[in-house]
């Protein structure tokens, strides 16, 4: 008796676990864009997004939907989800990015945002990518 006790606890303790990890998994920034401006002499393309999540102490990455822009251009990303971080402040942001004509990626110099919290539908920036990023 006392051991199908301990069993069905067991199986109500997993279940409500089960369920705590998957609403944790699914708190995605939803459709969040970056605006930012191209100070380079040449076309870039940005192709992910690093940003340290202040809440879990790490800085996380994402693959956006590439975005080429021109040179002296100021231009928006399409709007991904970002893994973790609905309501939570987002402190910095490194973009990845490919040169024009070129398959080398590279890291921009870390942005910091005017707001850090993430909300759906927000629009991060204008951050300014320069000739040294």
């Amino acid at each position: 008796m006392k051991f199908s006790k301990l069993i069905g606890a067991l199986a109500v303790m997993a279940t409500f676990m089960g369920s705590t990890t998957a609403a944790y998994a699914g708190d995605a920034c939803r459709n969040v864009k970056f605006s930012f401006t191209n100070q380079k002499d040449h076309a870039i393309t940005v192709v992910k997004v690093k940003y340290f999540n202040q809440a879990n102490n790490k800085l996380q990455t994402e693959s956006i939907r590439n975005v080429q822009c021109a040179a002296g251009a100021t231009c928006v990303t399409r709007g991904d989800n970002l893994r973790d971080s609905e309501g939570e402040d987002l402190t910095r942001f490194i973009f990845v990015l490919k040169n024009e004509g070129g398959e080398n990626q590279h890291d921009t110099s870390p942005k910091v945002p005017s707001n850090p919290k993430c909300s759906a539908d927000k629009t991060y920036g204008r951050f300014v990518i320069s000739a040294n990023d």
